[in-house]
């Protein structure tokens, strides 16, 4: 369970319902004293069993640790858990983008169960908690999930009156408000605003910033005794500066050579060793901020949901919730790339030897400058049946369901600048963010480059878990989904239109063991699938390939300790990717891609969360990895080949999370927490990485009175040098260090 509070959320799910004996089915007791730290339910209707006996790995971070470490983003709160990385915005590809056990999880983001697909930064003010579920989750939740699931806990009405108002300033420059507003009408209504402004300055990266502001108001209305219905709406905007980081020195390349093959060679070194992010000033930024094309990020987002929940008898209930959610994106932004000489000659790859060690004063960069147009729509129908019944010794609890998806996206893509051209072209040590660039250089013919997409996706599931006695447990769950995707693409005037059609049937089973009340031993198997269509994207070498699968063996225990007041959990993993796209020899006749590669993933995460006293609470993960590229498919391309042994890029062997908080009095707070990552490969090749850090927060609050409350937080208390987000392009500094000041009033 790791990291967890009481949980709030959706509305509310199933209630347990009486047996035909008219005895209650026993549940696992929510406990009342751990602190806010531990979670027991989720907030996804087609999951109703508690998670401390789900056979799978889940993390939950609540609202009590998203309060204290005043996280804003969900790449924030993400770092509270162990195993999970951030990809480098690249391309057209941009906003959240996280990397769970070293596979993608950007289209594996949901709020409240429904995918939300939209590219683009998602604030915490109208979230209550963040919920990840490790491990292949197909079976709930469709495509992907190959690492795990993301899902984010609205903030809904709840059966109370309160208003809560936070201001805070930051020593980075900036400021944020949010204020939290709920209303009982009467018995029948409940109402509740979420607000939020806020324009922030990033610590010691210069000229990055973000402006957002939001508004999230919902509804509840209860039509009667079974009846409920929340209608809701969320609008977010974002504008400020985009931050694409640094390059990484001249890396080696991967030897083709009998008796060295595989090996890296050369390289910014010479002797092959992997190469790090260049050596600058943390506040070293490549972008441009003057004239028509400076840097600049827009988003707008709307979601828009109707939530209807019916009781039809004591033991089964029906939910259907209905979204529309729009995105629509326009980013200028500037990708650090051709890395080269003193008088702007590109370095050479593979390097030669005359630039080994090559002093990085004496660098120039290229701003590879492009201005992408994104709009994002999506229309969801989500049916789920909740049924909890008793047969005999056999105590059930069912779920089956229904998902209706469509979603479009447009984009297009300008390049303003050649990184190769010399307009295009600053100091690698002292950039020149007001340079020619600015313009349109290097693309005097240049003609944009655009695409559509079109996704239908229809999709069934049904799952079962059986209690059986005092001991046992077993669960299967299944989902069958029938996509299609059109996609159109135009480069340089041309047109390609690609049709995909796909089935993708995945399913998970388990079996939990309790050998006492307070202990739960689990096994449990389960696929993905991942289609070539995953994120929009088809190409004519993948659009005709079967999705790869993906299977995942997990076996934990989950135990309460101190009277229920912590949760501890332990899991060992393997993930196993085993038709994986690769390239093909052209000589040998295939086509140029097929599916046969297999990648692995094993490793343990351990968690704890919950309070070792009335005044201490505590939540912690750790997650050790072992990744490896085991296959590279039938006839590969010898570079392809070259990458087998190799590590996964973005998945650090150690990594480790941990915040905890102590009432010195009923008045005063003080609490801190750190992250671990080990040195990381950001590319499959292995030759370029980022090197590992500690990164260490405090906070201390303190309780004026029952309405008003102080809250001062320090991140990154070192100031430790260390990359938030990276891929094999270019990696990002995370913010130095900066302390911000909240006074919040709650009535």
């Amino acid at each position: 369970m790791g990291i967890a509070s009481a949980m709030v959320g959706v509305p509310a799910m199933a209630q347990q319902a009486a047996a035909p004996t008219e005895l209650d089915l026993p549940t696992v007791q929510v406990q009342d004293n751990t602190g806010g730290f531990v979670a027991t339910t989720t907030g996804v209707a087609r999951l109703p069993v508690p998670i401390f006996d789900m056979p799978q790995q889940v993390n939950v971070v609540t609202e009590k640790v998203l309060q204290q470490q005043n996280d804003t983003t969900l790449e924030q709160a993400l770092r509270n858990i162990s195993g999970i990385t951030f990809s480098a915005g690249e391309g057209g590809q941009q906003g959240d983008s996280p990397i769970i056990r070293g596979f993608s999880a950007r289209g594996d983001i949901f709020r409240d169960g429904i995918r939300d697909t939209g590219w683009y930064t998602r604030d915490m003010f109208n979230i209550e908690a963040v919920e990840v579920f490790m491990g292949p989750s197909s079976f709930a939740f469709g495509r992907g999930s190959t690492g795990g699931v993301i899902n984010m806990v609205s903030k809904l009405p709840k059966d109370a009156t309160f208003v809560t108002g936070d201001v805070t300033g930051y020593t980075s420059t900036g400021w944020r408000a949010t204020l939290d507003a709920n209303a009982k009408v009467n018995d029948n209504v409940t109402a509740r605003i979420n607000l939020m402004g806020q324009n922030v300055d990033t610590a010691d990266r210069d000229n990055v910033n973000s402006e957002r502001w939001g508004i999230a108001p919902s509804v509840t209305f209860n039509l009667n005794d079974r009846t409920k219905i929340t209608a809701s709406y969320y609008y977010q905007h974002e504008s400020g500066v985009p931050d694409y980081g640094v390059p990484y020195l001249p890396s080696s390349t991967l030897s083709t050579s009998a008796g060295n093959f595989g090996q890296p060679t050369g390289g910014y070194y010479g002797n092959g060793q992997a190469t790090p992010p260049v050596p600058v000033n943390r506040s070293n930024w490549y972008g441009v901020t003057n004239g028509p094309f400076a840097d600049s990020i827009s988003t707008d987002t709307n979601i828009g949901t109707l939530y209807i929940e019916h009781e039809l008898n004591d033991f089964v209930t029906i939910s259907n919730g209905t979204r529309y959610s729009m995105t629509d994106r326009n980013v200028i932004v500037t990708a650090p790339r051709g890395l080269g000489t003193s008088n702007n000659v590109v370095f050479p790859s593979p390097l030669t030897p005359q630039y080994y060690n090559y002093p990085v004063q004496s660098m120039t960069i290229g701003q590879q400058r492009f201005n992408t147009v994104t709009d994002n729509d999506q229309l969801t129908n989500i049916t789920d049946m909740v049924a909890k019944f008793q047969t005999g010794i056999f105590e059930h609890t069912m779920n089956a369901g229904m998902e209706l998806t469509k979603e479009t996206r447009a984009q297009q893509r300008v390049n303003y600048c050649n990184q190769s051209a010399t307009a295009c072209r600053t100091s690698l040590w002292a950039p020149n963010n007001t340079s020619a660039s600015s313009g349109i250089g290097g693309f005097p013919n240049y003609l944009p480059t655009a695409n559509t997409t079109d996704m239908t996706d229809i999709a069934f599931y049904a799952g079962d878990q059986v209690k059986i006695g005092e001991y046992w447990q077993v669960m299967g769950s299944a989902r069958w989904d029938i996509a299609s995707t059109t996609y159109n693409s135009t480069t340089t005037g041309v047109t390609t239109s690609l049709q995909n059609d796909e089935n993708l049937f995945n399913y998970r089973f388990g079996v939990v063991f309790s050998p006492i009340k307070t202990v739960n031993l689990y096994v449990t198997y389960g696929t993905s699938s991942n289609p070539s269509s995953e994120f929009g994207v088809l190409d004519t070498g993948t659009v005709t390939l079967a999705p790869e699968s993906n299977n995942t063996w997990e076996a934990g225990v989950k135990a309460e300790v101190l009277d229920g007041r912590v949760i501890l959990t332990g899991a060992a993993f393997q993930t196993t990717k085993t038709n994986t796209r690769v390239p093909t020899d052209p000589v040998a006749g295939l086509p140029p891609q097929v599916l046969g590669g297999e990648q692995v993933v094993k490793g343990i995460s351990l968690g704890a969360g919950g309070a070792i006293t009335e005044q201490w609470d505590l939540t912690l993960s750790y997650t050790y990895m072992q990744t490896e590229v085991t296959s590279a498919g039938p006839a590969p391309t010898l570079a392809n080949l070259a990458t087998v042994g190799k590590e996964l890029p973005n998945a650090p062997p150690n990594s480790f999370s941990m915040w905890t908080s102590y009432d010195l009095t009923p008045q005063l707070t003080i609490a801190g927490g750190a992250t671990f990552n080990d040195n990381t490969f950001a590319n499959v090749q292995n030759t370029v990485y980022v090197p590992s850090y500690w990164n260490f927060d405090a906070m201390a609050s303190y309780q004026i009175n029952k309405n008003f409350q102080v809250q001062l937080n320090i991140y990154n208390i070192t100031n430790e040098l260390y990359y938030a987000q990276y891929y094999g392009g270019h990696a990002v500094p995370a913010a130095g260090r900066y302390a911000a000041l909240t006074a919040r009033a709650t009535f």
